[in-house]
């Protein structure tokens, strides 16, 4: 498995340039930032889940609000798709509220329960009514990946995607430090193949064979 140690060794073998660590670690920064509004296969997820708290005190409301400490990736949300939550044997679609409708409905009522809506504000899932018990909240989003910072790190970045994010490294550095017309000419003509390739097997894996209106929020 690819590092970020790797991707960078790889960029500077491509330039032959042993002196540019911290510029190929800023150009793989951009290159990232670049793709990751956009969705691949392994920036959105349907199978990670969190559990609701339940333990209550008597006379105090649940706990609303849910974050990184209740699952790592909330905090790098960029967009949900649909949030559930299993009861029992059930399985419950929330319905989602714009920030500005959840804060009205929760400043006329406090209650515990079974969540039914959801809301996203300031990196954190807010929850009403305020879970009276505990359940298995499963959301379908579209995430950042946790950001690149050891040489040891290593995530989709620098695997499943490493081929686009080397390339467009390269074409961040040919164009704004190098100033190599010929290198950036290249790497202009190769990022779109790649990319589609990246988009073809994203469609591919989540192909269901029926059409869907379009979906999510924020």
């Amino acid at each position: 498995m690819g590092t970020y140690l790797d991707l960078q060794n790889n960029i500077a073998s491509d330039l032959t340039r042993s002196d540019l660590t911290s510029q190929i670690q800023g150009a793989i920064a951009d290159a990232i930032k670049q793709y990751e509004r956009q969705r691949f296969w392994f920036n959105t997820t349907r199978s990670l889940t969190f559990q609701t708290n339940g333990n209550i005190p008597v006379g105090q409301t649940g706990q609303m609000a849910y974050g990184a400490a209740d699952l790592a990736q909330i905090p790098n949300i960029i967009r949900i798709d649909d949030l559930f939550l299993k009861w029992g044997t059930s399985t419950y679609a929330l319905d989602w509220y714009e920030p500005d409708e959840f804060e009205y409905l929760t400043s006329l009522n406090t209650a515990n329960g079974r969540p039914s809506v959801y809301t996203y504000v300031d990196a954190q899932l807010l929850l009403w009514p305020q879970p009276s018990d505990v359940w298995t909240v499963r959301p379908h989003m579209h995430y950042r990946l946790t950001p690149l910072a050891n040489p040891t790190d290593t995530n989709a970045w620098c695997n499943e995607a490493e081929n686009l994010i080397r390339a467009h490294a390269k074409l961040i550095l040919y164009t704004g430090l190098l100033e190599d017309d010929d290198g950036a000419r290249r790497m202009s003509q190769q990022i779109p193949g790649i990319k589609a390739g990246l988009d073809y097997e994203t469609a591919a894996r989540s192909a269901t064979g029926r059409i869907r209106a379009p979906e999510g929020h924020f």
